[in-house]
């Protein structure tokens, strides 16, 4: 109270400096009149954006929520070798190896603090995703030595890969429209925690139609290249409506996230030598995670 009446004073000093006051003085005392006139604008000017914060601050609000996420992400895999991995066999490849995201549960929460129409928004997205792979068959055959002529396939089956569950950490700027139905939309910097990939898909081993080594169950796996650190920042953006106006508000919202490229590599356990040659030497699988995130929750005002 103490600061608001010193601004009203100020207020009306300044008011009382009209420029037919002003006019009624010359020389040294009009310029004196004139710059403090403009020295008590200034100061309300200052004071006025000093105290906007406090008087516009809203409190703060909860939000959990939960949904769906949908990866944006579709790539024909070339498991192709450019040359031959195997010296003196010709290798050839059957069907048309296939990777594809698979978004899964979205669950989480953000903390905002008001000011006004803005906030300052910090939230946690918890998304599962996965990979689905359509397998194919690199068909072999000896073209010289003693075993020239001989046939064999190795064949990858289908399987699925599972990334740990991702809690994507954002930082936001928010802008909510007043009124008991409002518009929502926030964005800002985002955070990618590292990728852990689980889960194979079967390796099956033929030399002239008969399996090799039935005991053995070699797996195919997925699993990110390391030194990927730098990559890890990335953006996000989104925007919904709450609907609610009291201390209890219903939000639903699709968000976006977009992350640098990352770079994935597959590797073989449980294989004989030829066989590790031959898949480990298929190229990265190169992806920008785009993920999109439909969900819907509950705002607790305070």
């Amino acid at each position: 109270m103490v600061i608001l009446d010193h601004v009203r004073f100020r207020l009306r000093l300044c008011k009382e400096l009209t420029p037919a006051g002003v006019g009624t003085v010359t020389g040294r005392e009009e310029r004196f009149l004139v710059h403090r006139r403009l020295v008590c604008r200034s100061f309300v000017l200052f004071a006025t954006l000093a105290l906007a914060p406090q008087a516009s601050a809203q409190g703060f609000d909860v939000t959990f929520f939960l949904g769906q996420a949908y990866p944006v992400y579709d790539e024909h895999l070339t498991l192709r070798p450019s040359v031959p991995s195997i010296p003196g066999v010709d290798v050839t490849v059957a069907g048309d190896p296939e990777i594809r995201a698979d978004g899964g549960l979205v669950l989480g929460g953000a903390v905002a603090f008001e000011l006004g129409i803005l906030a300052l928004e910090g939230r946690v997205d918890a998304t599962d995703v996965g990979f689905d792979l359509t397998g194919a068959r690199y068909d072999l055959r000896a073209n010289q030595g003693p075993l020239a002529g001989l046939t064999g396939s190795v064949t990858i089956g289908d399987g699925r890969f599972d990334a740990n569950r991702l809690y994507l950490l954002s930082g936001n700027l928010r802008l909510r429209t007043p009124g008991p139905i409002g518009l929502v939309a926030s964005g800002g910097l985002s955070v990618l925690p590292d990728i852990t990939i689980s889960g194979s898909a079967p390796v099956f081993l033929e030399v002239g139609g008969i399996p090799v080594v039935p005991g053995l169950a070699p797996r195919l796996q997925l699993r990110t290249v390391s030194g990927e650190s730098a990559r890890r920042i990335g953006v996000n953006g989104g925007a919904g409506l709450r609907i609610g106006g009291g201390r209890v508000a219903l939000l639903a919202e699709v968000r976006a996230f977009y992350f640098r490229e990352v770079e994935l590599r597959f590797g073989v356990e449980d294989a004989p030598d030829f066989v590790s040659a031959l898949l480990e030497s298929a190229g990265p699988v190169r992806f920008e995670p785009i993920i999109v995130n439909a969900q819907a929750g509950l705002v607790f005002k305070f």
